[in-house]
């Protein structure tokens, strides 16, 4: 039976793991924080120092406690430490009066259609006519043109510009990134127009880095001359290098639904093949004095410059430093226990970056791997495969099932769907990717013997359009991907307690851990019933907060009609971004996008007027429309909601003379200075209103 006496660490990394969450949710600075540590620390010593005292800390109850109440506390003071925004030199403390800023791009841009997206490490603000040093990052958005095209990382930049606090999201169930950047240190935005900015002319970027992004830069251009080209170079440049810049939304959807997305992604499987090559390069170390202490510097020297080649994502991070305790290990000749090292690899990257706990890549990583290490074994254990080939076959499947057991409630949490047919699609991209990996370090090994390179780089092409082209087949299989499902950060918690009862109950055989396991089952499905009986019983009108657009949702039960205008409507990007999730969580199975009228049972849009159940709306989007109606109708016009929409060149008052509404609704297709203007006569007016590019969307419960 295992003990978890061998993995101490596993038991010292829980109390830390919840100090970094508790400051995430709950920051405050306190002073007192690093004595109380150091004083508690002190008595920790003195207890197994001093043996006068006679304390038997060893088996102590008391002596256990206060090691975890440290290890929480050095988390949670550590999280806060890591956290810019608390610093007294952070560069949002000097904006009242600053007019310049100094910074330094601190990765390269991502290119969009008319900017260039890229986070600034602001290094100083001038106050006055004196420069102050400073600290913190800003998501900056410089406007596309050739001279900031040739911006690259660790470039120092002079600014002018004023810096804005990411907002919060304005739509319900809408992505939240404004916490997904603070997850990343980054609180503010710009928008950097010409004029605005100007090169220092000095690059100061981390040395290593700026070089695994000219060498990544260099073996792409490998792979171009190569006439690796579309999706090939999309694909492979992903696998290889961490560059996903060429990845269109079509190839993420199609591995997405399949559950391949792991291999776009620099992984596990990529560093063991790095290590695995490259051991095998350096044997003759071995035979040398001090050879395995110099093979050991070379291959941590090797693991992680491909690290930092591939972009330092948390899965190869988490890889990259597993591996390095494996290569320390086996140096001086220690047993590595794998728990142990995953803890010891998490404990050094959450040391360095608390942070990366709440990054989803991260958090699936290491998840994964325990399901692989654990679960795998006694799944294997199953069935006795004598034939090898069969064999490879079962281990493939074994480890595609103990890494989706131990992924799926957050997959499903995060990502609100489950590819049904992952076993079959991992059965032909692990293999595969594979030999994409290993062609593609042959290419660039013998990158400059043309006639080799060149069937290297034909076989490799093959390679990536018959994984593409099995993942595109699968994706269109009927049934294979189960979407559209939300389920609450409680039932997450929930889905895994009852793996893990059920996983105890397997090994121990005890019938105490079914019955937990089937209370959890029980609250998992009335949770369920309770948010099925909600949603087929909702009525709901959602005037949306997109910029520049009018959108509005009709909600009855699990069907909806979104109206907006053409444009969005086939915008699947800002419809995932804005409206998807919040469908997702209202349990939505029947949705209808439309930019014209309707007529249903329940709804009718025609002629700028709308009803839905009992509710009459009218909207206002041209100035024609107040003067067609004011010429054919003395009376007003009674609605409950009227929406002003479009920008149309119209004051209150002569919506007025046509409209009388219960409530007057300024939507996000309005342009700022219209609605300032307009807030201010419904001010004067005493009238009641709504300004959804202010106060967020709007929401009527019916």
């Amino acid at each position: 039976m295992y003990s978890w006496n061998q993995a101490p660490l596993i038991r010292l990394i829980v109390p830390f793991l919840l100090g970094i969450i508790f400051a995430v949710y709950f920051p405050v600075q306190f002073e007192m924080g690093i004595y109380i540590i150091g004083s508690l620390s002190f008595i920790i010593l003195c207890i197994i120092l001093i043996p006068k005292l006679n304390f038997p800390y060893r088996n102590s109850l008391w002596f256990g406690l206060l090691i975890n109440i440290i290890l929480f506390l050095s988390a949670y003071q550590l999280t806060i430490f890591k956290t810019e925004k608390f610093s007294n030199n952070y560069f949002s403390n000097f904006t009242d009066s600053t007019e310049f800023v100094f910074a330094r791009l601190n990765e390269p841009y991502i290119e969009k259609n008319k900017s260039l997206k890229v986070v600034l490490e602001i290094l100083a603000v001038k106050q006055g006519e004196k420069w102050e040093r400073s600290c913190g990052k800003a998501m900056v958005y410089f406007k596309k043109d050739s001279h900031s095209l040739h911006l690259s990382y660790g470039d120092e930049l002079v600014l002018k510009t004023d810096f804005n606090e990411i907002p919060l999201p304005q739509n319900p169930g809408e992505f939240n990134y404004k916490r997904f950047l603070a997850f990343h240190n980054v609180f503010h935005q710009a928008y950097i127009k010409n004029g605005e900015w100007v090169a220092s002319g000095h690059n100061s970027g981390n040395i290593i880095l700026k070089n695994s992004i000219y060498l990544r830069d260099i073996l792409l251009n490998v792979f171009i001359t190569n006439h690796i080209q579309k999706d090939e170079f999309a694909v492979g440049a992903a696998l290889l290098l961490g560059y996903v810049d060429k990845l269109d939304a079509d190839i993420i959807a199609s591995y997405s639904s399949t559950g391949a997305l792991h291999v776009l992604s620099v992984s596990g499987l990529h560093v063991a093949i790095v290590y695995i090559v490259f051991n095998w390069l350096l044997f003759f170390l071995d035979k040398i004095k001090y050879g395995k202490i110099i093979k050991a510097i070379t291959l941590l020297l090797l693991l992680w410059f491909y690290a930092a080649l591939t972009g330092l994502s948390p899965s190869v991070l988490r890889s990259a430093a597993m591996f390095s305790f494996i290569i320390f290990a086996k140096t001086f000749n220690r047993h590595t226990n794998i728990y142990n090292t995953l803890a010891a690899s998490a404990f050094f990257l959450l040391i360095i970056n608390p942070y990366l706990i709440m990054d989803v890549g991260f958090q699936l990583s290491y998840l994964a791997v325990i399901g692989i290490v654990y679960i795998q074994p006694k799944i294997y254990a199953w069935f006795e495969v004598e034939n090898w080939l069969l064999d490879q076959i079962w281990t493939i499947t074994s480890v595609s099932i103990s890494a989706q057991i131990a992924t799926f409630p957050l997959g499903l949490h995060y990502f609100h769907q489950f590819p049904n047919y992952f076993l079959l699609s991992n059965f032909i991209v692990i293999p595969v990717s594979t030999v994409i990996i290993y062609l593609g370090l042959s290419i660039f090994a013998f990158a400059k013997i043309a006639m080799l390179v060149k069937y290297l780089a034909i076989a490799f092409s093959w390679a990536v359009w018959i994984l593409n082209s099995s993942v595109e087949l699968i994706e269109k299989w009927p049934y294979a991907l189960l979407k559209d499902i939300s389920i609450s950060v409680f039932e997450t918690w929930l889905m895994y307690g009852l793996i893990i009862l059920f996983l105890y109950y397997f090994t121990k055989r005890q019938y105490n851990y079914i019955l937990v396991a089937l209370c959890f089952a029980i609250i998992i499905l009335f949770s369920q019933i309770a948010e099925q009986h909600e949603q087929f019983s909702q009525k709901k009108i959602i005037i949306y907060n997109i910029p520049k657009t009018s959108a509005i949702d009709f909600i009855s039960s699990k069907n909806n009609v979104f109206l907006t205008d053409s444009v969005f409507a086939k915008n699947e990007k800002g419809l995932l971004f804005r409206v998807r999730h919040n469908w997702w969580d209202l349990g939505l199975t029947n949705s209808t996008i439309i930019s014209k009228e309707i007529k249903t049972n329940i709804l009718t849009i025609k002629d700028q007027f709308i009803q839905f159940f009992d509710k009459r709306m009218a909207i206002v989007n041209s100035q024609q429309v107040i003067k067609n109606y004011s010429f054919s109708s003395l009376q007003t016009i009674n609605v409950d909601y009227l929406i002003v929409s479009m920008n149309p060149q119209l004051k209150m008052e002569d919506i007025l003379k046509v409209y009388h509404a219960g409530k007057i609704i300024f939507d996000s297709s309005n342009a700022p200075y219209r609605v300032r203007k307009w807030k201010e006569e419904c001010e004067k007016l005493k009238l009641n209103y709504y300004s959804v590019m202010d106060s967020g969307a709007f929401v009527i419960d019916i």
